[in-house]
């Protein structure tokens, strides 16, 4: 840490004093700020993904098709939404982070399978 001097000191002191008017005077501000910076709930990603890829079947859409071709529909999609794919289809954890590998994941497991056996299960 870097030594702090007694003039910066005074001036944060005083940059406090200004937020403790504020707050005093306003309570409800510092409430909707901490509201707003709370850790946002965790609803599986479903905040960036779309309808139309929560209600897509996988085995349904890209039955009897390539799988270059399936990857190449994936690759429409975001990281977010592939990631919500593979957790609704239980294809199990992986480390990949980027779209291609993501997609070229799915694409793999989608090829191996002709039916979601996960689909009814929770």
């Amino acid at each position: 840490m870097t030594n702090l001097t007694k003039k910066e000191i005074q001036i944060f002191g005083k940059v406090l004093a200004k937020i403790g008017a504020a707050i005093e005077g306003n309570p409800s501000l510092l409430l909707g700020f901490l509201e707003n910076t709370d850790e946002p709930k965790n609803n599986g990603g479903k905040d960036l993904v779309g309808q139309e890829v929560e209600s897509l079947n996988l085995f349904e859409r890209f039955k009897d098709t390539k799988k270059s071709e399936i990857e190449s529909e994936l690759l429409k999609l975001n990281r977010e939404e592939l990631r919500f794919l593979i957790k609704k289809h239980s294809f199990g954890s992986t480390k990949l982070s980027s779209v291609e590998k993501l997609a070229e994941y799915i694409a793999d497991q989608v090829s191996k399978r002709s039916t979601d056996v996960f689909i009814d299960q929770e």
